[in-house]
C-alpha cells in the first residue's frame, strides 16, 4: 500500500488552497464554454519543483503554473462588394435600387380582398 500524501491533497495545500480554487474556477469556465461552442477546451497545471535555495536537503519549493484554452464562439461572417480601388462596399454596386416608398394607412377598418371565390 502507498503512504503517499495523495497528488489532489498536495494540489488543495499550494498556496493555502487559492490554486485548487483557480483550478476549480477555470475548470467550469472550460466546461461552460465547452457546452456552448461543441468545441474543445483544455486545463494544464505545471508544477515546477525544485530545493529551496539556502536551506537544508529536506525543503521543496513547488511553483504551479495553470494554462487553459477556452473555446471561442465563431465570429459571425459579413459579406461585401469590393471595388478596384480597394473600398468595400454592402451592396453589390452592378445591382441597381428599387424606390421603395410606404403606403399611407387609413384609421378605418379596410376590408382585404381575396383571391379565392366566397
Amino acid at each position: 500500500m502507498n503512504d503517499h500524501t495523495p497528488f489532489s491533497q498536495t494540489v488543495a495545500y499550494i498556496n493555502r488552497g487559492s490554486l485548487n480554487d483557480e483550478l476549480t474556477e477555470k475548470l467550469s469556465d472550460i466546461v461552460k464554454a465547452v457546452r456552448e461552442t461543441q468545441k474543445t477546451g483544455s486545463i494544464t497545471l505545471q508544477l515546477k519543483i525544485q530545493m529551496l535555495s539556502n536551506s537544508d536537503e529536506d525543503t521543496i519549493k513547488i511553483s504551479p503554473t495553470v494554462k487553459t484554452s477556452i473555446p471561442e464562439y465563431e465570429q459571425p461572417k459579413a459579406v461585401f462588394w469590393s471595388t478596384a480601388d480597394g473600398d468595400l462596399l454592402r451592396n453589390d454596386p452592378k445591382q441597381g435600387e428599387l424606390e421603395l416608398k410606404s403606403v399611407p394607412v387609413s384609421g378605418e377598418n379596410q376590408k382585404l380582398k381575396s383571391i379565392f371565390n366566397e
